[in-house]
């Protein structure tokens, strides 16, 4: 059963719900404050928030109904009974993208990447305190079994009921290391949003964007790993093998990768360690995903593969870094553009 928080006077409510609210404050609090630090334009900020929140709300149930349809009567009752049921955050990462873009088209701002940079910290802070509403719900836990009765507490297990036979099981608490995760995330993209100042990981050296592609990519690496220990992961209707979220996670992965790539070999031309690093990009996400169906058909051996997965996974965003380091104009280079705080004399 969930967690309930009485309230004064008697009254009842959910805990998940209020930390949501939480969460989606703090995030948006966050992301104008990261806004006002670097002195991009606010309003842009302040038009996207509340739209991407209506529109994640909207597409985060779509998404969940359409994985989960047998959870609903119908497609109307999911939306006129929002109580019951549940939603998906890849709903929301879709919301808030949406209204982002709505923004530039809107000609709100010129510079969407840097927008959308500035959203990055609130983003990771959002997901740690929303995940935190699923260790008062039944929903935290995983397919590993923890035997150890050492690790019979949170972060590692949250007790569970089973259903058949009454027993409790301490199951692996996904959304816990998803949170610790997520609050890692965010406080590593803070750092480099706030400092230096407007330059956050040399934007005149690559240009905007730097930071949520990072972001998009180190997220997925942690949740493709992550959602394959859920027991609830989310599939589509025509397969029942490889979630939602981690093909979404891998596409993500692969344009990352492809971003970082083509300016590195604009800048340095096609070399001899571009094929080097690709083919090890391939091996790593070859070794994630050959993990994944290693650990569906193999179910006691979770360590092996989910150690192998995060090896994999990790090649994979080392490879990223790489591209990423490459990809910035030297400077002194003939090339190489001016430095914005460098003054130009003649």
């Amino acid at each position: 059963m969930d967690k309930l928080l009485v309230l004064f006077g008697g009254e009842i409510a959910d805990w998940k719900p209020i930390l949501i609210a939480i969460a989606a404050l703090a995030a948006a609090l966050m992301s104008v404050g990261v806004c006002l630090w670097r002195g991009e334009k606010l309003l842009p900020m302040l038009a996207a928030l509340p739209l991407g929140t209506l529109a994640s709300v909207c597409l985060a149930r779509l998404i969940h109904w359409y994985c989960r349809s047998e959870s609903y009567a119908s497609l109307q009752s999911a939306f006129s009974e929002m109580r019951g049921g549940g939603y998906s955050l890849i709903g929301v990462f879709a919301g808030m993208l949406l209204a982002f873009g709505l923004v530039r088209l809107l000609r709100l701002t010129r510079d969407l990447p840097a927008l959308l940079d500035c959203a990055v910290p609130g983003a990771a802070l959002g997901i740690a305190i929303g995940r935190m509403g699923d260790l008062f719900t039944t929903a935290d836990r995983g397919k590993m079994i923890l035997a150890d009765e050492a690790l019979h507490h949170l972060p590692y297990a949250a007790a569970v009921q089973n259903a058949t036979s009454g027993a409790t099981e301490w199951r692996f608490a996904t959304f816990a290391f998803q949170s610790i995760w997520c609050a890692a995330l965010c406080l590593v993209f803070l750092i480099a949003a706030l400092w230096p100042r407007r330059r956050a990981l040399a934007p005149s050296r690559r240009g905007s964007g730097s930071l949520f592609a990072l972001f998009m990519a180190l997220y997925c690496c942690g949740q493709i790993v992550l959602d394959s220990t859920r027991y609830d992961a989310l599939f589509l209707r025509s397969n029942g093998f490889v979630s939602l979220e981690q093909i979404l996670c891998a596409v993500v992965l692969a344009a990352v990768a492809a971003v970082y790539s083509v300016r590195s070999v604009r800048l340095h031309g096609l070399r001899f360690w571009h094929w080097l690093l690709w083919v090890l990009a391939l091996a790593g996400l070859g070794l994630a995903g050959y993990m994944e169906y290693y650990v569906q058909r193999h179910g006691s051996a979770y360590l092996f593969a989910y150690g192998l997965m995060c090896l994999g996974l990790a090649l994979f965003m080392a490879v990223i870094l790489a591209l990423f380091a490459t990809s910035a104009q030297r400077r002194g280079g003939p090339d190489a553009p001016p430095d914005a705080n460098t003054e130009i004399t003649t």
